[in-house]
């Protein structure tokens, strides 16, 4: 997904909009291929997240749109006062780009891990919130978010993400995406388990359950009157989410489920609250946390009994 960024980024360079990109030494892999071409579009300001945030603000001022871009515990913890002074009080328009949103860098320690992102920016008054669950949503959502007049936090995994939507399925900012639309149960998942979500679904199709699946790429402003229509017509409804279970995907849709009286049965998904004490691969992660697509699917066999 961060080649799909890149690729998006300079193709909206190229129509002309007032795009800098700003990053703290970091995504050099994926961003070498444009340093020659886009040199006046960007700028390392080393490893010093902080004074990036307070350039983009003064940026953004003077009618540039800056990205602001590096791994989430370093770009929105290590910066936070930064962004909740200079960005989202004024309400400047600065993307903010995390990569490695979950459990990407398992490898490296709970220092890298990112499981407290969403709960953190949701807070985070006059922020935008995205968190596309494959390529087609991020370039999306990139291209949408760019009539924002406010600062935006893209949470974005790691490189070689699945592709989950056909061409032509629609994504819009600020509304759940369908991407399966029958069944008395829904799955919503956000980020990118959606392809773990999918196969969970399609195992429960092959047993004789159809299963809804939604994406919840816009995590604020969150599309309560998606929820409640989901909620209309399903029985069971489960969200998924490689993030901490407190304060996350799930803690926005039980608010909405619990506003409007549902009557059915609910259960999140997610990373428990602990930081993690082993050491291993995203995939290794996802299976330790049971975000696994059997234990997806079985949870919503029990639901519907």
């Amino acid at each position: 997904m961060r080649s799909t960024f890149f690729q998006s980024f300079f193709r909206l360079v190229d129509e002309g909009h007032p795009l800098h990109l700003l990053t703290a030494d970091l995504g050099f892999g994926v961003l070498t291929p444009y340093l020659d071409k886009y040199a006046g579009h960007i700028t390392n300001v080393g490893v010093a997240e902080s004074n990036m945030i307070g350039l983009a603000a003064g940026m953004a001022m003077r009618g540039f749109r800056p990205f602001c871009y590096s791994m989430v515990p370093f770009l929105v913890f290590r910066t936070l006062d930064q962004i909740r002074s200079d960005l989202c009080a004024p309400r400047l328009p600065v993307t903010l780009v995390g990569v490695g949103s979950g459990l990407s860098y398992g490898m490296e320690g709970m220092t890298h891990h990112a499981i407290e992102d969403i709960a953190i920016t949701r807070a985070l008054p006059n922020m935008t919130v995205l968190s596309p669950g494959d390529p087609l949503e991020c370039e999306a959502l990139l291209r949408q978010s760019l009539n924002l007049l406010n600062p935006c936090y893209l949470r974005l995994g790691s490189n070689n993400d699945i592709r989950v939507h056909i061409e032509t399925a629609p994504v819009v900012l600020g509304k759940l995406g369908c991407v399966r639309e029958n069944g008395e149960a829904a799955i919503i998942t956000t980020g990118t388990l959606l392809p773990r979500c999918l196969k969970a679904v399609q195992a429960l199709a092959e047993a004789g359950i159809p299963c809804r699946l939604y994406s919840a790429h816009t995590l604020k402003p969150f599309d309560e009157v998606g929820v409640v229509a989901v909620a209309a017509t399903c029985k069971a409804i489960v969200s998924v989410e490689e993030h901490n279970v407190i304060n996350g995907l799930g803690t926005a849709i039980t608010e909405v489920l619990f506003q409007h009286h549902y009557a059915g049965r609910f259960i999140k998904l997610g990373i428990p609250d602990e930081y993690a004490s082993q050491l291993g691969g995203r995939d290794w992660f996802r299976d330790h946390y049971r975000l696994d697509p059997d234990t997806i699917a079985s949870t919503v066999r029990s639901l519907l009994g």
